[in-house]
C-alpha cells in the first residue's frame, strides 16, 4: 500500500477503537475504558508520528523481507488445517467459501511480516515499561511522540499483511507492467481525493473530531469504509488457537494468500500480465467491493492489535 493509504488505516483504526461497536458488542465497559484511554492517547501525540505510517517503505526499506509472508500452494492429497479468525473478518469468510485452495497445501517461500509485528508490538510494551520505570527527563526514557510513532510503524507491517499480493509468491511485475502497483495506486487515487492533504507538511487536515478531514469528492468506496467500522462487530479475541499477534498476523496472511488466488487463479503467467487483460480480472472488476472488505479488515487488525498491547502494558503498571 501506498503513503496516504497507511497513514487513513491508521487514523481510522482510531476512529473504530473511539466507536460504540467496542462495548456494545463485546459488552465489556473494562475494555471500552481502554480503548478510550488509548483514543485520548493518541490525539495528543497525532500531529508528530504520521510519518511512522511510511516510515518502514521511506526509511527502513525492509520492503523485500518484512511487509511480505509468500505463500505457494502446493500439489498433494494431504489437507492443510488453516488457522482460525474472528467470524467478523470478511475475508476470512469469503475465502471459506469461495477458496478452491482453502484446506490444501502450501509452503511459505520468504519473509517474515508476521515476527516483524510482533517484534514491533513488544517493543512497544518495554519502552512504555522503560518510559514508567524511569524518572521523568532521564534521556534514556522514550518520549510518548516516539511510542506513538511506533504504533503507526506496527500499522504499516499489519496492513501490508492484508494486501493479497504481498502474500503471493507470483511477482506480477515485468518490464512492460506492474499490477501490483496498479491495484495500490487505484487505493491511493481514493484515498488522496477523499481526504485533505497538507502536503508540504506530510498530513492530512483534520475535522472537529480530530480525525481526516474530508473534501467534497469523498468516494463512494472511502464512505462505505467509514461507515462500517463503526458499525461493525468488533470481537476482541485473536480467534481460536491464535494466543499472540505473530499467530493472528500468521493467520491474516493465509486468507491474504488464498485472496490473492481468487483475483489471480492458477494458470495466470504474471511476467506476461498486461493492463488490458488485468481489466478483464476478478483483482479489477471487483476492486472496489473487495477493497472495502480488505481496508476493513486491516483497520480491524490494526485496532485489535494496538488494543492488546495497550492492555498488556496497562496490566503491567497497574501492578
Amino acid at each position: 500500500m501506498k503513503k496516504f493509504t497507511h497513514a487513513w488505516l491508521a487514523f481510522m483504526a482510531i476512529k473504530r477503537l473511539e466507536s460504540n461497536a467496542i462495548p456494545k458488542m463485546e459488552g465489556s465497559n473494562e475494555l471500552y475504558s481502554q480503548a478510550q484511554s488509548l483514543v485520548k492517547w493518541f490525539k495528543d501525540y497525532r500531529d508528530f508520528v504520521i510519518s511512522g505510517a511510511w516510515y518502514p517503505d521511506d526509511v527502513f526499506k525492509d520492503m523485500s523481507t518484512s511487509h511480505i509472508v509468500k505463500y505457494v500452494p502446493i500439489e498433494s492429497e494431504e489437507k492443510r488445517k488453516f488457522k482460525k479468525l474472528p467470524q467478523t473478518m470478511e475475508i476470512y469468510n469469503l475465502m471459506k467459501k469461495t477458496s478452491p485452495l482453502y484446506g490444501k497445501q502450501f509452503t511459505i517461500d520468504s519473509g517474515n511480516a508476521c515476527d516483524r509485528c510482533e517484534s514491533i508490538a513488544h517493543n512497544i510494551v518495554d519502552d512504555f515499561k522503560t518510559q514508567h520505570k524511569e524518572e521523568k527527563g532521564n534521556p534514556i526514557a522514550p518520549l510518548n511522540n516516539n511510542i506513538a510513532m511506533r504504533f503507526f510503524i506496527l500499522s504499516h507491517y499489519i496492513a501490508d499483511c492484508h494486501m493479497p499480493l504481498h502474500c503471493d509468491k507470483r511477482p506480477f511485475s515485468n518490464d512492460n507492467y506492474d499490477v501490483h502497483a496498479a491495484i495500490e495506486k487505484l487505493w491511493e487515487n481514493d484515498v488522496t481525493k477523499s481526504y485533505k492533504i497538507d502536503r508540504p507538511n506530510l498530513r492530512f487536515y483534520y475535522d472537529p473530531d480530530g480525525y481526516p478531514l474530508k473534501t467534497n469528492k469523498c468516494t463512494d468506496l472511502i464512505l462505505e469504509v467509514e461507515k462500517r467500522i463503526v458499525e461493525r462487530e468488533y470481537k476482541h479475541s485473536w480467534g481460536t488457537d491464535n494466543s499472540n499477534t505473530w499467530d493472528y498476523m500468521s493467520a491474516i496472511t493465509e486468507y491474504s494468500y488464498l485472496m490473492a488466488y481468487n483475483w489471480f487463479p492458477k494458470g495466470i503467467d504474471p511476467d506476461t500480465l498486461t493492463p488490458d487483460q488485468f481489466k478483464t480480472m476478478d483483482a479489477y472488476l471487483n476492486w472496489e467491493e473487495d477493497a472495502v472488505k480488505i481496508f476493513c479488515d486491516a483497520i480491524d487488525s490494526i485496532a485489535r492489535v494496538w488494543l492488546h498491547v495497550w492492555i498488556r502494558y496497562r496490566k503491567w503498571a497497574k501492578k
